[in-house]
């Protein structure tokens, strides 16, 4: 059984090293075919998103893949043709790989549904115990040409972001945060396949890193020496696998991969975010990176057409789309400015009098969507540009739509104070001004799911309310269902207690009298904000980017973040044990606009090269889009690369129902 290596340096992203890795499985079983011959792919559910993923179903006809096939359904015989298995090493895909090969009524007839040859490829490591059936199988065994394990069993959200589509249904909250596993040595089976999918995701980056893990956190210590224990095997086990760092590899350090855990910010995935990316996953109906769009189209009467019409309209956001990419991380109110900008440089480059009638703005105003649908039909030869520009354009208008109808900028600003602990004009108000605000939001919000995520916010943010006299009061403004109650009260199973226990003595006297205050959610993650926010509604940074940018500068404290074998320079990743820290005070250029951009800039010296490898950062329990954001905002300010991942990408609401399944039992 061989396995694969990767030649691919740290300059290629995750998804082109993926990218590379599937055509080099086409292409090498391929070759070993005589002449021309195309090949059959057979793929289970899990390989086929590995494939839909990265690099696309319509390529594989380039590698000579005549079909694809589900290796879970009844299949037609193409007895001429070799096949290609590419699937997960579990006990289902590999029984009926090897039920495809045993002799049957039909087959002895007919023979088996594929020609001579056939190449079995797995996306991780193959079990001893399913090795062992498949040589058993004999009329399987004399036709195999390539038996190998891949080293893909992940999906690549962008270029440098991964998940493992786990956690959607079933939830697996109740198994990380309920279950009986609470050591190393005995973790859950699920535990498991998320680290062993993990060391798939170092293996195709050429990593062995360094492991390290929140010192605090029991869960993250568990995954950190279990992955440990199973990279160390891997590495034992492939003679011919390379890694960076190594010492035969000069062109790069060793990596660093970090465990986090979601249960350590709940804050995050609750807030509402007005970039393009978070507002299309939290407000629209997406999917998959697919998402159904009203289009307005342009018509004119000659055609019998009204003068506009709307159709549905499905698009792909993701890494094939550069609009998509360059806009995705940009508050919304710039990534309408931007398009408008863009369709108006089209249409004023046209001097035809047409055209210009068709897209009159004025005053250099944002185009409504109907003039641009105009422009569209009046610009033929800028049709492609056009048309992905209209999208997108259709795309945050829908979003801003919501936005209008769910009223959240004043919630935005709410939710800004409770996070931040400080109004837009930097003052600290009381907290019993603050929930006397949350009562009259609840009294105006017909929709219990949106009352219930600003009193989970409240809650979180200020890690618990001083009295259950508090909770009983915004419980009865709430108007909770009992499900939504119940998932309510599951955070307190993720260590965020509704009400926060009493203190006694002098210190909690001061402690009561300061808590007359709404108190930041986390120093660092305001400090992050307040030296980069250019609106008011988004001054709150979510706390894994400090972390982020600390490791990236080499600054993220061995105490607080332990490594599980000795880090090579221990003393160089403490940092200073203080450090003036320059922060710039943004007052904005209108208290009474709250999407208003901040007066000043925030002057950035010339940007500091960071040391060190990849960092890969590992959410257990959920990754939310302010974080994926973060992630390539640091990674543009340090020079550093940064590959992170998680067990899936999450919404607000998915978060929510994380949490009302964290009433079932224990696992």
């Amino acid at each position: 059984m061989m396995s694969s290596t990767a030649s691919s340096g740290p300059t290629q992203s995750l998804r082109d090293i993926v990218q590379e890795s599937l055509s080099n499985v086409l292409q090498n079983s391929t070759s070993q075919l005589p002449g021309d011959k195309w090949i059959v792919l057979v793929v289970d559910p899990q390989s086929l998103r590995v494939i839909s993923s990265s690099i696309g179903m319509y390529n594989l006809m380039e590698h000579h893949v005549s079909i694809v096939e589900d290796l879970m359904k009844k299949r037609a015989p193409f007895r001429d043709q070799a096949v290609l298995y590419l699937v997960e090493p579990n006990e289902e895909s590999v029984s009926r790989i090897i039920a495809d090969w045993t002799p049957n009524k039909a087959t002895l007839k007919q023979g088996p549904l594929y020609g001579n040859t056939a190449f079995l490829y797995f996306l991780g490591r193959l079990p001893d115990e399913l090795f062992a059936k498949i040589k058993a199988c004999k009329e399987l065994v004399k036709r195999v040409k390539i038996l190998q394990e891949v080293n893909l069993d992940f999906l690549t959200k962008e270029a440098q972001a991964f998940h493992f589509d786990m956690g959607r249904s079933p939830s697996i909250y109740p198994d990380l945060y309920l279950s009986k596993y609470q050591t190393a040595e005995n973790i859950s089976p699920m535990q498991e396949q998320m680290v062993q999918k993990l060391v798939t995701v170092c293996a195709t980056l050429n990593e062995y890193p360094h492991v390290r893990y929140p010192d605090e956190n029991e869960l993250c210590r568990n995954l950190a020496f279990v992955f440990q224990q199973k990279m160390n095997e891997f590495v034992g086990s492939n003679d011919s696998w390379w890694y960076n760092g190594d010492g035969l590899h000069p062109n790069s350090d060793r990596a660093t991969l970090l465990f986090m855990d979601r249960k350590d910010d709940c804050l995050s995935p609750l807030m509402h975010e007005f970039t393009y990316e978070a507002m299309v996953n939290d407000l629209l109906n997406i999917e998959d990176d697919r998402i159904t769009y009203n289009s307005i189209n342009a018509g004119t009467a000659k055609e019998g057409m009204t003068d506009e019409k709307t159709t549905k309209m499905d698009a792909l956001l993701n890494d094939n789309d550069e609009v998509w990419m360059e806009l995705r991380g940009m508050h919304i109110a710039d990534v309408i400015k931007v398009l408008s900008s863009r369709i108006r440089d089209i249409v004023d480059s046209n001097t035809g009098s047409t055209l210009n009638k068709a897209a009159k703005g004025k005053d250099g105003k944002a185009l409504s969507v109907s003039q641009m649908a105009k422009a569209l039909k009046a610009l033929p030869e800028y049709r492609e540009i056009m048309s992905k520009l209209s999208q997108h354009m259709q795309i945050a208008h829908q979003c801003m739509d919501v936005f209008t109808k769910q009223k959240l900028l004043d919630l935005s600003d709410l939710e800004q104070t409770l996070a931040t602990g400080k109004t837009d004009d930097d003052v600290v108000p009381t907290l019993k001004k603050i929930l006397g605000e949350v009562v009259t939001e609840f009294r105006g919000q017909p929709n219990s799911v949106m009352r219930l995520r600003l009193l989970a916010i409240v809650i979180v943010s200020q890690r618990g309310l001083e009295s259950q006299e508090q909770l009983d009061i915004l419980l009865a403004e709430a108007r909770l269902s009992e499900k939504e109650l119940n998932a309510l009260k599951n955070i307190e199973k993720l260590g965020c207690p509704l009400v926060r226990a009493p203190q006694t003595g002098a210190k909690g006297r001061m402690g009561k009298i300061r808590s007359t205050k709404v108190s930041a959610y986390h120093p660092d993650a305001i400090e992050s904000s307040s030296a980069e926010t250019e609106y008011v509604s988004s001054r709150y940074s979510c706390v894994l980017k400090a972390i982020m940018e600390k490791a990236a500068k080499g600054e993220l404290s061995v105490e607080e973040y332990p490594s599980v074998m000795p880090l090579p320079d221990a003393e160089g990743m403490l940092g200073p044990s203080s450090m003036s820290k320059a922060k710039s005070v943004r007052k904005m250029t209108s208290s009474s606009s709250k999407w208003a951009g901040s007066s000043s800039t925030n002057s950035q010296g010339a940007k500091k090269k960071a040391h060190g490898g990849r960092q890969i950062i590992f959410m257990a329990g959920g990754m939310c889009y302010s974080e994926l954001r973060a992630a390539r905002e640091v990674m543009a300010d340090s020079n550093m690369e940064i590959v992170v991942g998680s067990n899936r990408f999450i919404k607000p609401m998915d978060f929510l129902i994380d949490w009302k399944n964290l009433g079932r039992k224990e696992a």
